[in-house]
């Protein structure tokens, strides 16, 4: 037992394999092009689509919506689940009496197409996540 274990509470995690759809977009992964770009290695001249780990976090002291969830890829954050999906996430955990878990899953980083020597596209983030069979 750790000096600080009777003060931190241990948050179980568990991963949910999905059907391979990768049917969930992350929301504002805009800001977070550059880590994207490192984690997908780089810009290619037919983009990239690099399977990751993502894990989902509650946000709930986010200034901007108390009921967010953070999507994190090897420590870094990519994005978060759009408002309805973060909801519809908490609600099914909630149902369960899981509030609070950590759940991870497989994600996609899509995109990154160099069209032109100073000119590239976006990454986007898709989810492999069944949140209507949590």
């Amino acid at each position: 037992m750790g000096i600080f274990s009777e003060y931190v509470a241990e948050i179980e995690e568990v991963f949910i394999e999905g059907d391979g759809r990768f049917d969930i977009k992350v929301d504002e992964v805009l800001s977070h092009q550059k880590y994207l770009n490192f984690l997908s290695r780089r810009w290619l001249k037919n983009g990239s689509n690099r399977e990751l780990i993502a894990k989902l976090h509650y946000e709930n002291l986010n200034p901007k919506d108390n009921k967010a969830i953070r999507v994190v890829v090897n420590g870094g954050t990519v994005g978060y689940l759009s408002c309805e999906d973060a909801r519809l996430f908490r609600e099914r955990l909630e149902k369960v009496g899981r509030e609070g878990l950590i759940v991870s899953c497989h994600a996609m980083a899509i995109g990154g197409k160099r069209t032109w020597f100073f000119n590239k596209t976006d990454f986007d983030v898709c989810l492999d996540l069944p949140i209507e069979k949590l």
